[in-house]
């Protein structure tokens, strides 16, 4: 059977059972990977349509006057469906959907076997951004021009049906045979036509030359560029010449004196700290010398970054640098070894695979399968994996592994490495390659600190250990698979007694009136009269027993013999797991320690779903020696002063206060491109209660979004307040029409809640801690940043309580030293979302009164660049922002 029908409905809503119908049907039809009929109509449902549904496909009750009920469009339906493979995109859907239809009219279901063209695109493209039906048309260049509209969104199906056909049919033997066991797990019901498929390419030549096979899988050949370039001698003015000044019409002077300074640093092998404003450039100020170096002295650069999303943006750049200078930079990123996989590891897995009742599993290890072919780098990121990805990555990545042969690709990362001028990295990996002395960073001349603001707290969270019942219970389930032994038994028994009473205890100390995290988790900071607590009761008991068990773990499985590969390794891994565990255990427990613990829990999870932390108060010490490693370190960020002072940056980052600090200003015109906004009758935060001022936030909202602009980025530093602003907006009927999202109450991850934001007309964003930097209001020219109060930390956050009582001892003013310059900076961040280019306009908007009335308010003010501000009653402000955003 070769034909297959594409189907696609609109509907009013999700259930049959509920009184939802159907009010358009789209149906394309595909035979010989051509499409050769279509069939579409509007339904007229016997019930009302939602709004949303009207918002959404266009189709209004009126446009559904003259057209025909479900019962009598069937006759003409049917002919054309059965006998079919049926094929949607979430196809369980709209099969199920249109058998209900079917049988409340008296007619028998479908028996057709269906094509879920989601599943399928997620395996066969694994690399594409998104699923939607808009995102991977996108990607495959696919014309969509009227979503959410059941012939043009079955059409494209269609189109992206005969795309994955074709790549199916397209596969080496050595590929489909590994994919041939998962065939009949996945909701696709293919088995019929793959048979056939890998019957007739074991009779077929394979003409795969990009592909070669490697421990029993095709992967994509990787050619090695040795490519040798002129390499002619020119000065570092001449470079600057032509890239920063030739053909820009808009030169930035202070990008041109980074550079400048940057080269000059380097040469005097001197640290030194920029300060660079937004819009300014620094990641092309600071390549220029970089690349230099490395052409003209063999000196090599290591790049480091905060997030996968800017070492990407540094490689773009460079790309483009590269084109202006006419010269090749060789520019790679690299990532820990846990980013990468090993392609021996991964077929050992496959061949001890017998989890097919797991389809997370199943789907997790077809889309490697594909990937495989063609990755030139081995990197997760690439991926977008199932849930259950993450618990096969861990025994198939390059993690503690000492391999070096083609099986690894980090292995491949840093033979690139070798040869590269510049090298890419994250904080994180440079702080726990330099400081564990793992030396899998090949050694370097330079080092280019990036987004420097975050070093500390990112190295310190590279020290910090987290424990929780789920992370024990996990690995031993997993060793349960391969090793039988009560004491695994007695583990599990034990980890959950040890968390449960862990639990009750933060349950009977936590206040009600303690803030929660971002994510809405109690927090109980662990001093040294809660350990002593803790160490006296039944917590401790079951500690023991725990311990116990896991040393009983451990000598077993150190003294097994004669054990098959696979076996070795997820013991090994056991084993590491293990020993890392005891050690956090013994580091929260241990009372001479001067770090920071916590304990955090779900309130609204299982009883036992707690987790222990252990966190360094300083790393100053720690960072002094990773500048050992380099003869000049070059820090930089938009955000590092506080107070127009960059001491609290030199401190806790452990850099000499003689260490060279320049502020470079931004180039935007910030006093004719942005305003800040403050209605003089706002509630002062400190003494309304919490009710009565989220009231007050979400009417302001309300009027707003209604008046002035339709998506609004709305930052609050407590995630009770978000939640309760999230509740009033969502029983406002005049919001409607527009989506309201937030962090922790809302499903999704930060990424998907940020594409959300970025892709909705209509939208407001209610964001915690992670969303005061780092998103940026991309494809909009006129921007709303809402500040809900001042950005304090709260009093109750475990660093913060450890950091003041050390600060206290020493008889500083912990305000006026920790508390503020904190705040001074997110509040500088949350301000730098608003104008990210020349073109933009925006508004800041602060509910806080205290910026006005405190003698502190004016510090966060003079923190940024000179900006209009207007102090004025709430009608007035909103009047304001209208005719500015218009």
């Amino acid at each position: 059977m070769d034909r297959y029908v594409v189907v696609d409905l609109e509907t009013t809503g999700h259930s049959v059972k509920k009184g939802d119908e159907i009010i358009e049907i789209g149906v394309v039809v595909v035979e010989d990977s051509k499409i050769v009929e279509e069939y579409a109509t509007k339904v007229k449902p016997t019930t009302d349509i939602p709004m949303f549904v009207s918002n959404l496909t266009g189709i209004n009750e009126e446009d559904l006057v003259d057209a025909p009920y479900f019962n009598d469009i069937i006759p003409d339906l049917l002919p054309i469906i059965e006998n079919s493979y049926f094929v949607a995109h979430h196809v369980h859907f709209d099969y199920e959907f249109l058998n209900a239809a079917l049988e409340s009219e008296g007619y028998k279901p479908l028996n057709c076997p269906t094509i879920d063209t989601v599943e399928l695109a997620r395996i066969l493209f694994p690399k594409a951004p998104g699923y939607k039906l808009s995102e991977i048309t996108q990607y495959l260049g696919i014309d969509h021009s009227s979503p959410h509209r059941a012939l043009s969104d079955a059409y494209v199906t269609a189109l992206l049906w005969v795309k994955l056909k074709q790549k199916l049919q397209a596969l080496p033997l050595k590929t489909l045979e590994t994919l041939d066991p998962f065939i009949s797990i996945l909701h696709s019901q293919l088995d019929d036509w793959f048979q056939p498929l890998l019957e007739s390419k074991r009779h077929l030549y394979d003409a795969s030359s990009n592909l070669t096979e490697q421990n029993g899988l095709m992967i994509q050949q990787i050619s090695e560029d040795k490519q040798l370039i002129d390499h002619d001698s020119f000065s570092f003015n001449e470079v600057i010449e032509n890239t920063l000044r030739l053909g820009d019409d808009d030169v930035r002077e202070g990008q041109l004196e980074m550079a400048h300074l940057i080269y000059e640093k380097m040469n005097q092998q001197k640290n030194v700290v920029i300060e660079a404003g937004a819009g300014l450039g620094k990641t092309k100020a600071y390549l220029l010398p970089a690349w230099y170096q490395a052409y003209e002295n063999g000196k090599k650069s290591v790049i480091s970054t905060s997030t996968i999303q800017l070492q990407n943006q540094i490689v773009k750049e460079a790309e483009k640098l590269s084109s202006a200078i006419n010269q090749q930079i060789k520019i790679t990123v690299l990532k820990s070894p846990k980013h990468y996989i090993n392609t021996k590891r991964f077929k050992m897995y496959l061949d001890h695979f017998d989890e097919y009742e797991n389809y997370d599993a199943v789907l997790t290890l077809a889309i490697i399968v594909i990937w495989l072919t063609e990755t030139k780098t081995g990197d997760i990121d690439e991926l977008n994996l199932p849930s259950n990805g993450e618990n096969i990555w861990k025994y198939v990545n390059c993690d503690q592994l000492q391999s070096s042969d083609d099986s690894s690709y980090f292995h491949k990362a840093l033979n690139q490495c070798e040869s590269s001028d510049l090298i890419v990295v994250n904080h994180a990996f440079l702080m726990t390659d330099s400081l564990n002395g793992y030396n899998r960073i090949p050694s370097f001349h330079y080092a280019i600190i990036d987004e420097a603001h975050h070093l500390e707290n990112i190295t310190r969270d590279q020290f910090s250990k987290a424990l929780s019942y789920v992370s024990i219970v996990h690995l031993l389930q997993d060793l349960q698979k391969v090793v039988q032994n009560d004491a695994v038994d007695q583990a599990k028994f034990y980890a959950d007694a040890f968390f449960r009473s862990v639990y009750q205890a933060v349950e009977f100390l936590h206040s009600d009136d303690d803030l929660l995290t971002d994510t809405g988790r109690a927090q109980l900071t662990v001093g040294e009269d809660y350990l002593n607590l803790m160490l006296n009761g039944e917590i401790k008991d079951h500690l023991n027993q725990l311990l116990l068990a896991i040393n009983h773990i451990l000598n077993e499985l150190k003294g097994r013999k004669n054990l098959n590969q696979w076996t070795k390794l997820v013991i090994q891994y056991a084993i590491d797991k293990l020993n890392e565990m005891m050690n956090i255990f013994k580091g929260f427990f241990d009372l001479s320690t001067q770090d920071v613990r916590w304990i955090e829990i779900d309130q609204y999870g299982a009883k036992n779903a707690a987790t222990i932390h252990v966190e360094p108060i300083i790393v100053s010490e720690q960072l002094e020696k990773v500048y050992e490693n380099a003869d000049c370190f070059v820090f930089t960020s938009a955000t590092i002063q506080t107070n127009q002072s960059y001491q609290s940056f030199l401190e806790g980052t452990g850099l000499n206060e003689e260490t060279e600090c320049v502020t470079l200003a931004s180039p935007f015109n910030f006093d004719k491109q942005t305003k800040i906004l403050i209605p003089n009758n706002i509630p002062d935060v400190s003494k309304t209660k919490v009710n009565a001022y989220t009231a007050y936030v979400a009417g302001f909202l309300e009027d707003y979004v209604t008046n002035a602009g339709r998506k609004v980025l709305v930052l609050f530093t407590s995630y009770d307040m978000l939640r309760l602003v999230y509740k009033y907006l969502k029983r406002l009927k005049s919001l409607n029409q527009y989506s309201v999202i937030g962090q922790g109450v809302s499903t999704g991850s930060r990424d998907k809640l940020k594409k959300m934001f970025e892709t909705e007309e209509s939208i407001i964003l209610l964001g915690t801690n992670s969303f005061w930097e780092g998103i940026d209001l991309t494809d909009q020219t006129f921007k709303t940043v809402c500040m809900v109060r001042l950005p304090f930390e709260t009093p109750s956050n475990p660093f913060m309580q450890a950091k003041s009582y050390a600060l206290e001892k020493e008889n500083y003013n912990v305000f006026e030293q920790l508390a503020l310059p904190i705040a001074i900076q997110r509040f500088r961040q949350a301000f730098g979302r608003i104008i990210r280019s020349k073109d933009d306009r925006g508004v800041f908007i602060i509910l806080d009164q205290r910026i006005m009335k405190k003698g502190y308010g004016k510090k966060f003010i003079q923190s940024l660049p000179k900006t209009p501000v207007i102090y004025d009653d709430q009608k007035e402000i909103i009047e304001h922002a209208k005719k500015w955003l218009s």
